[in-house]
């Protein structure tokens, strides 16, 4: 025992710590793959003296809690003043988290057992137990806690300092968001303080799946770990025979088949997974896949009607692939655009432009507001492949500028902007820089047969369900090529509502839907055209252009056509 370091974790938790495994059996606690995955983030970021951070999303009974509040037992109970919380989503869960503390602490070699003042189902609380005063004072304990507590009350934990808070299955509390803004409060932001978030996915929307896609995206602290049902190495069945095996392998379905090229999972372990979807998940395989994930977006299962196809968005998804740049653009004095990689950058490109060819740019445009919703903007080249897209927080006259650059780098891009709102501000400025390829709607009156056209892309209760509708038809035939995650994630959790209207669910955006449903609509009328469907100002005479599939041969003479925005022009 002299020669141990009881203050090293890696040698502590196997040395010291014993669980109560599913067969009902004390044995050692022996971290499996996963479990010692979590200890590596915890511990890196001590090094780093950072405050640890982190959110886990993750398969049913992986085993997180035990190595959870194996890390949190030995922090509390081999330092002085230290407070830890764990709360978990019911009572009955509390009750096994304390049981769980319960046993390591009965199970520690006396030698480096701290001395324990009270052990009820509420705490644990590491303190000379003596009624003597003058003992006490003398050897008080290290005077540190643990707490166990339950989500249903929303005040849980707001009196006091804590320096390790594990929220457990937080995606099934009732109220997370109020609970955990209390809770996050009572946690310093010092390095050798801990927050865990831990859970099984419980559908879209809500403070546990809003809080993991803002880490995956980067925008707070969170280090977001991920788990997929295969890294369990209990998650397997054996085969009877060479036989039934051989029978298993010409059964094999196109997602058993991309488990295996893609994750390298094996026949033992989709034998499981027959297994569980029928017996565990009542033969849903959409249950399954909320309850044991493959990847992070498969966990999450619109509550709603999904208005994309799923299993198509599912194969996007699966083909996801990163950037090979990501950046900012930059204008130069002659005017050309010159990429600035920079992993922060705004502009992501899977595509770079080829000379003479056509490309289609849609672009949805936001407030502004550093935690809004996004401005958005999608390039499309003439085999309906994204190459590039823009998302981020800016102002709109800002915005318009950078759609300039992006159009500019694309062959000078056929540029429909979403006009409503403060799209009116985007469109400004982009015609502020000369940019003239612009989308003009068109409005046909059928009282005096005349056709109008109005700048930009107008979303209304007309058009709106017929650029998502043609959204929808695309993605179900597959004939986008999309590998941005960000559009396939919106994608998924874009749903029908009661009253037929389409919107993404509460929780979640819709920019790069909106963005890209505009990109389409601008493919479908500009692509056809072998010619630039407006003209600068001083030229006055504009050719064809495509109304509703009908060429129209048309002049146009007025000096002032470009001056008003939003105004209607007859033709």
């Amino acid at each position: 025992m002299a020669n141990i370091n009881i203050l090293n974790p890696y040698v502590y938790i196997p040395s010291f710590l014993k669980i109560r495994t599913k067969s009902g059996e004390l044995q050692k606690f022996k971290p499996n793959k996963p479990q010692i995955t979590l200890l590596n983030a915890v511990e890196k970021l001590k090094r780093e003296e950072k405050p640890v951070r982190i959110i886990i999303l993750k398969a049913r009974q992986m085993g997180f809690s035990t190595m959870t509040e194996a890390i949190c037992y030995h922090h509390i109970s081999t330092n002085k003043y230290r407070n830890g919380l764990i709360i978990a989503h019911e009572d009955s869960a509390s009750q096994n988290i304390y049981n769980m503390f319960k046993t390591y602490y009965e199970n520690t070699p006396e030698e480096i057992t701290p001395m324990r003042k009270r052990m009820n189902a509420q705490e644990l609380l590491f303190e000379n137990p003596s009624l003597d005063d003058v003992e006490k004072r003398k050897n008080p304990g290290l005077q540190s806690s643990i707490k166990v507590a339950s989500a249903r009350n929303v005040n849980t934990g707001r009196s006091q300092t804590l320096h390790f808070l594990h929220c457990s299955e937080v995606a099934f509390w009732n109220d997370a968001k109020t609970l955990v803004t209390g809770l996050f409060q009572t946690v310093p932001n010092l390095p050798n303080t801990t927050i865990i978030l831990e859970s099984t996915a419980n559908g879209v929307g809500g403070f546990f799946y809003e809080t993991w896609k803002a880490a995956e995206s980067g925008e707070n602290d969170f280090i977001p770990l991920f788990f997929p049902w295969f890294d369990e190495p209990t998650y397997s069945m054996p085969f009877n025979s060479v036989e039934e095996l051989d029978v298993f392998i010409k059964s094999l379905d196109k997602e058993e088949k991309w488990l295996i090229e893609t994750h390298n999972v094996n026949y033992e372990q989709l034998k499981w997974r027959r297994w569980c979807i029928q017996n565990n998940c009542t033969g849903d395989i959409e249950k399954f896949h909320q309850e044991y994930p493959s990847y992070p977006d498969e966990a999450f299962i619109a509550s709603g009607r999904p208005k994309f196809n799923v299993d198509s968005l599912k194969d996007y998804l699966r083909n996801v692939q990163k950037p090979i740049k990501k950046c900012f653009l930059n204008k130069t004095l002659n005017g050309d655009i010159e990429i600035d990689e920079n992993n922060n950058g705004y502009v992501e490109i899977w595509k770079m432009p080829e000379e003479n060819k056509f490309y289609s740019l849609g672009a949805d445009v936001a407030e502004g507001l550093s935690k809004g919703d996004y401005s958005v903007g999608y390039i499309l080249d003439e085999n309906l492949d994204v190459c590039a897209k823009w998302r981020g927080h800016i102002e709109p006259d800002l915005f318009g500028k950078e759609l300039v650059k992006l159009g500019l780098m694309y062959n000078e891009a056929y540029m429909g902007i979403e006009v409503n709102n403060h799209g009116l501000a985007t469109i400004k400025a982009i015609q502020a820089e000369d940019y003239t390829n612009i989308y003009y709607s068109k409005l046909h009156d059928k009282a005096t047969d005349v056709v109008t056209q109005k700048i930009g892309w107008t979303t209304t209760s007309k058009t709106k369900p017929l650029m998502i509708d043609k959204l929808a038809e695309y993605i179900r035939e597959r004939y986008i090529g999309v590998k941005d995650k960000d559009f396939i994630s919106e994608a998924l959790t874009y749903v029908i509502e009661d009253n037929g209207s389409t919107n993404a669910q509460e929780g979640c955006h819709d920019d790069c839907v909106m963005a890209m449903a505009i990109a389409l609509q601008v493919f479908l009328e500009g692509k056809f055209d072998s010619f630039k469907p407006f003209v600068p100002k001083e030229e006055t005479k504009r050719k064809r252009q495509i109304f509703d599939g009908i060429k129209v041969d048309e002049d146009i003479e007025e000096d002032n056509f470009f001056d008003e925005y939003g105004q209607e022009v007859s033709l």
